[in-house]
């Protein structure tokens, strides 16, 4: 048992060790020497070695390094923080190569706890589950182990007198884990003042989400694979293709897009921590989306375009007059929120054919910006490829399909832009990335007159079928326009072709899904499962139990009303059925059927007698018992009622009257030759019977 109590405790030691390597806030150095020394640990421990360090010894060296400490604090690790973990994990290694006692065992345990402890603290990275379920697991293998490594030292006891003991260490095991794990759960990842912060996350710098973007950033952009968002559609009609609209650029000066107007409202909160913006106009083009957003370097919210309403545990936000929507404060850590967007369907948009009304004048100053020294080929070009087009919505559906069948998409241009990127792009070179094909074809509607801007934001992302959401990279980064189109307001266009790079679903990428899908349950009800978070739920839950009550109170009213109005309606067809004859003779009949079946087998052997009466009929083994019967029922006038435990024999030969006993005792001698002896009925028993019958009734 001691052996195993080492080894379980080694195993305690190493879980706890990683917990806290994979916050990835260990240094190098600091992971090697560890390594090293504990793993000679476990070797001397397997091999049965005795302990090399004294207690006197380990309070030396322990001394000794209390200088190192300090210059760890200073120099080295220049961290408080960092140099007090060096500490831990130096005096578990001293600890773990001392002669130990009992209080040594457990300083152990408590340095394995205060590493998983600031692993908590340092990490919100759902590897801190695994290493704390391996850590559960080798805690209760240790504390189990080691009250048995006791019992057996110090009392002297056999195996069977450590069950108690064990018993009752397993429960209190229990009872502190469930503990230690509520706290763990409901109060770290979630706190955020003093040494139990939530741990910060580097926030992900998106190019094309500032208010200037250079023409080219993207293309760096998308070869990154960071996650920047997971959504998971809610309720509405599924679109094949959507996009996740950032921010809105109407300014180009031949390189650069930016933002003219920089106004913001600030957008009022209901009780139910939900943002209303607009209300839906079509109810079947709304779509609900649940969103978990990583922590970016800027205050841009993604949603589908048109925002109508944005709910979830959000400080504040803004929203502009490009209908973009924004944090009111920076936050460094993941948010969760739920859109409510309305997506215009076009196709419906080119068979109302709206009227083409003016367009109004503040659209015109601000949305047809053309720059000064633009390539005057554009305009020509543009006026080429809308020469078809009898109305605005046409014209930018021309541009779109030119862009998309003559040019091709790359994300690695061999030519440099220069200072007329459009020109090149359009009538030289002929490929580019998204940014590229937005733009020429929001400078080509422009130069069509139609008013346009630019969008930067994300496609639609990769389905995970695991977990049922979409997972947005930093690769799917798009950039595509918005024409206003008179008679129907902003429209989406996006003249980029499809990538032609397009990723397999290999085994790889099935396993990611898995991994994905537990990764956004832990960030959605661990990490980001706030107060806030549990409060709306508890208003969810309670919402739906009003809910189902208003439910249950409607059907049982409905149901009540049906009920009356059924039973008034029986009631007045039973009342008209009353009144006639012929209800009253058939239940005379029914009554009739119903005596006439009961005591058929009565009427029977009567009809039989008087058959018999008549002299047209023979005796039968059911007409001498009927007789009997009676015979039996005339002397028990002035006996005692039979006892089922008694036979007819016994109770006739018990009749106190001398008279009736030896009347009944003739006939009773018929009635047991016919029932129980089968022989066949005469006349003569017949008229016993009779006679036994008439006699009696004096």
């Amino acid at each position: 048992m001691q052996r195993y109590f080492q080894i379980s405790c080694h195993a305690l030691v190493i879980t706890a060790f990683f917990a806290l390597v994979f916050t990835g806030r260990l240094d190098t150095p600091a992971i090697v020497v560890f390594t090293v020394g504990l793993g000679v640990s476990c070797y001397r421990t397997v091999k049965g070695l005795r302990p090399p360090l004294s207690p006197r010894g380990t309070f030396l060296l322990s001394c000794g390094y209390l200088l190192f400490l300090v210059l760890d604090m200073l120099a080295i690790s220049r961290s408080f923080i960092t140099a007090a973990i060096h500490l831990v994990l130096f005096l578990q290694l001293a600890k773990l190569y001392q002669e130990k006692e009992d209080r040594d065992y457990f300083y152990l345990f408590v340095l394995s706890f205060l590493q998983v402890l600031s692993a908590s603290s340092l990490t919100i990275d759902i590897s801190f589950v695994a290493t704390l379920f391996l850590f559960m697991i080798a805690l209760v293998s240790t504390l189990m182990s080691f009250d048995m490594y006791r019992s057996e030292r110090s009392l002297k006891t056999k195996a069977e007198g450590v069950a108690m003991p064990l018993s009752g260490m397993s429960v209190w095991a229990t009872i502190w884990i469930i503990v230690t794990g509520l706290i763990l759960f409901l109060t770290i990842p979630r706190v955020g003042t003093g040494y139990f912060t939530r741990a910060p996350v580097q926030s992900l710098l998106v190019s094309g989400f500032n208010d200037t973007v250079q023409l080219g950033e993207i293309g760096q952009v998308k070869l990154s694979t960071a996650v920047i968002m997971r959504a998971r559609q809610t309720s509405g009609t599924p679109f094949p293709v959507l996009k996740w609209r950032g921010i809105a650029l109407d300014h180009f000066d031949g390189l650069n897009w930016s933002r003219s107007g920089r106004n913001r409202v600030v957008m009022p909160i209901s009780r139910e921590d939900r943002y209303t913006i607009s209300p839906v106009v079509e109810t079947r083009d709304a779509v609900r989306y649940d969103v978990l957003l990583e922590p970016l370097a800027n205050n841009s919210l993604f949603a589908p375009y048109q925002v109508r309403a944005i709910s979830g545990h959000i400080e504040g936000l803004e929203y502009d007059n490009d209908n973009s929507v924004y944090l009111r404060f920076p936050l460094a850590r993941r948010l969760q929120y739920s859109v409510l967007s309305e997506i215009p369907n076009r196709p419906r948009a080119f068979k109302t054919a709206p009227r083409e009304d003016a367009i109004p004048e503040e659209i015109r100053a601000r949305y047809l910006q053309l720059p000064n020294d633009m390539d005057p080929r554009i305009t020509q070009l543009a006026d080429q490829i809308t020469a078809n087009g009898t109305s605005s919505l046409q014209k930018a559906s021309l541009l779109e399909t030119y862009l998309k069948r003559n040019y091709v998409y790359t994300l690695s241009p061999n030519w440099t832009p220069g200072s007329q990127p459009l020109s090149k792009f359009l009538f030289e070179a002929k490929t580019g990335h998204c940014e590229f094909f937005a733009s020429s074809m929001a400078i080509l509607l422009r130069a069509s007159g139609i008013p346009t801007r630019l969008i930067n934001g994300f496609l639609m992302g990769e389905y995970n079928p695991v977990g049922e959401d979409y997972i947005i990279r930093q690769s799917d980064a798009h950039s595509w326009v918005e024409a206003y189109i008179p008679g129907s307001g902003w429209i989406e266009f996006d003249p980029t072709p499809p990538d032609p790079n397009h990723r397999d679903i290999d085994l790889a990428v099935q396993m990611s899904h898995y991994i994905d899908a537990i990764e956004l349950f832990w960030s959605s009800y661990v990490l980001v499962y706030d107060s806030g978070t549990q409060l709306q739920l508890f208003r969810s839950a309670q919402d739906q139990v009003l809910s189902v009550q208003t439910a249950l109170r409607e059907k049982s009213d409905r149901w009540t009303s049906q009920s009356v109005r059924v039973w008034d309606m029986i009631s007045e067809r039973l009342g008209r059925l009353l009144e006639t004859a012929g209800f009253w003779a058939a239940v005379a009949v029914l009554v009739a059927g119903g005596v006439t079946y009961k005591y058929r087998r009565f009427i029977a052997t009567q009809w039989r007698i008087w058959r018999i009466r008549q002299g047209r009929g023979t005796a039968s083994e059911d007409v001498i018992e009927q007789l009997f019967y009676r015979a039996a029922r005339l002397a028990d006038h002035r006996a005692s009622r039979r006892k089922p435990q008694q036979t007819w024999r016994e109770w006739v030969l018990g009749i106190s009257d001398a008279r009736r006993r030896s009347i009944l005792v003739e006939a009773l001698a018929v009635f047991e030759r016919s029932k129980y002896g089968g022989l066949p009925v005469s006349a003569t028993d017949y008229a016993v019977l009779e006679r036994t019958v008439r006699d009696l009734k004096l």
